[in-house]
């Protein structure tokens, strides 16, 4: 009985030992869990860590990247502005270019300028106007020769009979030989033999750039036809040469020269045929007074400059250049090109007595500055033997 109690105690014992290992082994088997749990969480964490840093390293270099990407896109903004700029520039300067282009290639003549269609036919009755002044009316305190303008209306075929009292004819009669006169001092004083006659940087100037002008624009003519290539600018030279240069000496041509003392002086050409042009007409008709004969024989220089100037230099300033047309003795009256004093229902028994100044026009263009001005006849007054001459429309107005 003791022995097997004994026995049971030690089995007791044991098994309290057992259990207290037991205990001790489930503490151990817990720690060694929690510290598993523990390193399992910690590797979680460190991976994680490595992860978010990894992460973060990426957000750096997507950071460090949308930072260059930024900075190229300003350069590029920069480089835009910079070209938008330099293209305004360009744009400007292409503009510029355009216009000068323009004005190159265009023919027209503006608004303001002197030598433009509607200023041309103005200087032309300007002329017109002064013609009659230098002229006068041929009545008070003035002489006529008969006989002496019979001979000169003469030379225009016509047979009518002048007396004293048909003043408009006596008065066309010189207003023509007028303007033929200058346009033979002109001739004269621009042809090449007598460019020696003028001191060529002083009355001599005119003529020199007439000349050299002629050769330029056949030199500038040449040029475009016979050099390869396709421009505008080239191709239009030759006119725009001619109107630049012919607008400069309509404009000064004949003038007040300066001399070396620095005072006006009056053109040579001026004041060498002012004389000539006034004796002249005085074969034809005299003054009486003294003082008229000095204020109207004053008007010549003046006269003379306008018609060469406008006859020689503002003619070609037109394109395309201006032309004159001069109506003959019996041809047929044409109220489209031509004007004078005549009745509307008079016209198909008129004919032309003499044209007494040109009829201004372009007949390319069919375009009319100003029409002839003429002095007409009956044709029942035509003697036997003069038949009316048509004439050909030579332009529209």
């Amino acid at each position: 009985m003791e022995d097997s109690d004994k026995s049971l105690n030690e089995l007791k014992k044991r098994l309290g030992n057992l259990l207290e290992e037991f205990g001790t082994l489930l503490e151990v088997t817990k720690e060694i869990r929690e510290k598993n749990i523990i390193q399992e969480k910690e590797k979680i964490i460190e991976r994680k860590d490595k992860t978010i840093q990894e992460k973060d390293n990426k957000i750096q270099e997507l950071v460090k990247e949308l930072q260059e990407k930024d900075k190229k896109i300003q350069e590029k903004d920069k480089e835009i502005q910079d070209l938008e700029q330099d293209n305004s520039k360009l744009k400007k300067e292409a503009a510029k270019y355009q216009c000068a282009l323009g004005t190159a290639t265009d023919f027209r003549l503006s608004d303001d300028d002197e030598n433009n269609s509607v200023t041309f036919k103005n200087d032309i009755l300007n002329l017109q106007s002064s013609l009659e002044n230098y002229i006068t009316k041929c009545k008070v305190n003035v002489d006529v020769n008969v006989s002496e303008i019979q001979k000169l209306l003469k030379k225009y075929k016509s047979n009518s009979v002048i007396t004293k009292d048909n003043k408009p004819l006596i008065k066309a009669v010189l207003q023509r030989h007028v303007i033929e006169q200058i346009m033979e001092y002109g001739k004269k004083y621009f042809h090449i033999d007598n460019l020696k006659d003028y001191k060529k940087f002083e009355s001599g100037i005119e003529t020199h750039i007439y000349k050299r002008t002629i050769e330029l624009i056949d030199l500038a003519d040449a040029f475009a036809r016979k050099r390869d290539g396709c421009d505008d600018t080239t191709k239009v030279l030759p006119i725009k040469l001619r109107q630049h240069i012919y607008a400069a000496l309509g404009n000064r041509g004949f003038n007040d020269y300066i001399s070396k003392s620095h005072f006006a002086v009056t053109h040579d050409f001026i004041k060498k045929y002012k004389d000539t042009l006034n004796k002249e007409i005085s074969k034809y008709r005299t003054f009486k007074d003294s003082k008229r004969k000095i204020e109207i024989e004053d008007m010549a220089g003046d006269i003379i400059k306008k018609v060469v100037t406008l006859f020689w230099f503002r003619f070609k300033v037109q394109e395309p250049i201006a032309e004159e047309f001069w109506f003959n003795y019996k041809d047929k009256i044409n109220p489209s090109c031509m004007e004078g004093k005549w009745e509307e229902d008079d016209i198909d028994n008129i004919v032309v007595d003499i044209c007494y100044f040109p009829l201004i026009a372009n007949k390319s263009t069919r375009q009319i500055y100003t029409f002839a001005k003429i002095y007409q006849t009956y044709k029942k007054d035509l003697t036997n033997g003069d038949t009316p001459s048509k004439v050909e429309k030579p332009v529209n107005n």
